[in-house]
C-alpha cells in the first residue's frame, strides 16, 4: 500500500533536521543499517519494505514510494523510522570529541571508529553535522545504534569533560608526535572542523596536543579528519 498523507507529509519532514528534532526520530534504510537497529534495542515507528518483509507490523510499499521519500539519489529496498534512543555512556573508556564536524559522511565514519575503539560516548558539540543526517546514518554501518552520544555547546563540553578528570588531547598541526602523548585510559580526543582546526578554547583546555608527523617532501596541507582520528584512536588504545 502507498503511503498515507500523514505518513508521506511527516517522512519528508524527517529529511531535514529541524524535522527530525521536532519529532525526535530517524529515518534508516537499507536491511543491515535496519537489522543493526533493531538489535540494539530501537524501537521502530515504521517499518516498510518494497522487498521481503521485515517484521509483522512492515508495510509493503514499491521503488517508487520509497524514491517519494528519501533523500538518497538510488534508495534501498527498505526503510524505517526509529524513535531517538540516548544511550548510557559506558562505564569506562576514552571519549571522542567532534568539534564542528560538519561534513557527513566523516561524522559517520568518526562513529564507526568510535565503535571499533569501545568509546565510553562521542560528544557531538554545536556545529557538529546532524547524526540523524542520513549520509551520517549510512556512513557509521549501524555504529550510531550503539555508540553512547552525548551533545553540548563547546563550553559544556570542555566544563563536562574537566569534570570528568579526563586529560584532553586536541589533534591539531605544530604538536607532540602520537607516541610521545600520555594516553590515558579515560582520555577525551578532540577532533576539529579540517578547515579551521581546533578553537583557542580547546587549544587552552588541552592537556596535550597531538600531531601527526608527515614526510618532509609532503605539500599535503593537512589529513582527512576520520584517517587522523583512527591514527590517534589506534595510538591511544595501543596505551
Amino acid at each position: 500500500m502507498p503511503w498515507t498523507n500523514n505518513q508521506r507529509k511527516w517522512l519528508r519532514e524527517l529529511q531535514h533536521r529541524k524535522g527530525r528534532e521536532q519529532h525526535g526520530a530517524l529515518v534508516v534504510e537499507g536491511r543491515k543499517a535496519i537489522a543493526e537497529f533493531l538489535s540494539s534495542g530501537w524501537r521502530p515507528l515504521l517499518l516498510a519494505s518494497s522487498g521481503p518483509s521485515l517484521g509483522p507490523d512492515c508495510l509493503e510499499v514499491t521503488a517508487r514510494d520509497l524514491r517519494e521519500v528519501s533523500s538518497l539519489d538510488t534508495p534501498p529496498d527498505s526503510l524505517a523510522v526509529f524513535e531517538w534512543t540516548d544511550l548510557d555512556p559506558r562505564p569506562e573508556g576514552r571519549v571522542l570529541v567532534l568539534d564542528r564536524i560538519q561534513d557527513p559522511g566523516n561524522a559517520g565514519t568518526l562513529l564507526r571508529m568510535a565503535d571499533w575503539f569501545g568509546v565510553a560516548y562521542v560528544l557531538h558539540t554545536t556545529g557538529t553535522v546532524d547524526f540523524g543526517n542520513l549520509k551520517t546514518v549510512q556512513a557509521s554501518m549501524g555504529s550510531l545504534a550503539r555508540v553512547p552520544v552525548r551533545f553540548a555547546t563547546e563550553s559544556e563540553a570542555i566544563a563536562l569533560l574537566q569534570s570528568e578528570g579526563r586529560p584532553i588531547v586536541v589533534a591539531d598541526l605544530d604538536g607532540t608526535p602520537p607516541n610521545k602523548v600520555n594516553w590515558t585510559p579515560n582520555v577525551a580526543l578532540v577532533v576539529s572542523n579540517e578547515g579551521q582546526g581546533p578553537s583557542q578554547a580547546w587549544l587552552d583546555a588541552a592537556t596535550a596536543v597531538a600531531t601527526i608527523q608527515k614526510a618532509p617532501q609532503s605539500k599535503t596541507e593537512s589529513l582527512n579528519v576520520a584517517t587522523a582520528a583512527a591514527m590517534l584512536l589506534y595510538e591511544a588504545h595501543r596505551g
